[in-house]
């Protein structure tokens, strides 16, 4: 549990009901004054971050988002007093997410030793979770969000980390961070579609720029899933790459899971996670000349972008075995 966390609950055990703020110091090592605090009336977890005004930066945005308020205030003089910035649950669905943003935001501003470094990088990565609470609902991830990660962490544990290792793969790992591709490769790139239908026929394409090999070599992974009970769900396969990360490359697991996140998942939600599916197979095609699909070049003036849906069996004769990864990530053909 966080710092962040431990303070929340060491408040509640008090059991203080006057109006105000009540906070307890967290992080006591970092350059400005950060505590976790509990608003009355309402029981309202927050965090807030105090600096003297002269350390404020003169470009600070605030965020304007779902699930959470930052409240500027002023104390003392307009320009020899300080300045506290309060980060307020305004949503009670969103709490599970507030409770892993106020811990993140904190550890952020805490690492940084210029007052003014560290506002801005809190107000950064305010901006980041702002973008997270509007793409993914307090409920969590769609049943389309959840098939497609998983599809992503059984490439990323069956067949890219035993080829170049963990470290590499996170480096090659692009989708969370809206890509054309999901994996950008030392030899080409590796495009994931995930299904859980019994006998799929078509594979949804998200824009135009996917299957353009103009860029380089492109890999179509086509992994299929069924439910089952025996099966493994979200945050097992989330936790089981995770523990690959923390024995091979303990220092990128904050990045793994920033990339989670990035990609709608947070463990604070694993419970919204228990449905169980087991792997049938991954197909591999080659895109290729005559592959079916549309590119940029496809597209008639006017036209910014598109989706759409390939036909699987229109992609069979451009079925590769899954060694061609290897000349994708650098290595000799098995």
């Amino acid at each position: 549990m966080s710092q962040v966390c431990d303070a929340w609950l060491a408040l509640r055990a008090e059991h203080r009901r006057e109006a105000g703020w009540h906070l307890r110091r967290v992080h006591t090592e970092a350059s400005c004054e950060i505590s976790a605090g509990i608003q009355q009336p309402g029981g309202i977890p927050m965090l807030v971050l105090e600096l003297p005004v002269a350390d404020v930066p003169s470009d600070i945005v605030l965020p304007q988002s779902r699930g959470f308020s930052v409240e500027p205030r002023l104390t003392g003089g307009s320009s020899s007093g300080m300045a506290r910035y309060a980060i307020i649950l305004s949503d009670p669905a969103y709490e599970s997410v507030f409770d892993v943003l106020c811990s993140d935001v904190a550890a952020v501003a805490a690492a940084l030793s210029r007052r003014a470094d560290a506002l801005r990088s809190l107000m950064r990565q305010l901006h980041i979770w702002q973008d997270f609470m509007a793409r993914h609902g307090p409920g969590g991830m769609s049943d389309e969000e959840i098939i497609g990660l998983i599809g992503e962490l059984v490439l990323i544990r069956d067949h890219l980390r035993p080829l170049i290792g963990i470290r590499a793969v996170l480096n090659t790992w692009a989708g969370p961070d809206t890509q054309p591709n999901d994996f950008g490769l030392p030899g080409g790139f590796l495009e994931v579609k995930t299904t859980t239908r019994q006998a799929p026929t078509l594979i949804p394409i998200s824009n135009a720029a996917q299957l353009d090999d103009l860029r380089g070599t492109i890999l179509l992974a086509h992994v299929h899933l069924r439910p089952d009970p025996g099966g493994v769900t979200l945050p097992e396969l989330a936790g089981a790459v995770r523990s690959i990360v923390r024995q091979d490359a303990p220092e990128l697991v904050a990045r793994f899971d920033e990339q989670l996140r990035d990609a709608g998942y947070l463990e604070a939600q694993a419970s919204f996670y228990d449905r169980r599916f087991g792997l049938d197979r991954v197909d591999f095609y080659r895109v290729t000349d005559g592959f079916p699909r549309l590119t940029p070049a496809d597209l008639r003036p006017g036209v910014d972008d598109c989706r759409y849906t390939i036909q699987v069996r229109a992609c069979a004769p451009f079925a590769v075995p899954a060694t061609y990864l290897d000349s994708l990530v650098g290595q000799p053909g098995r």
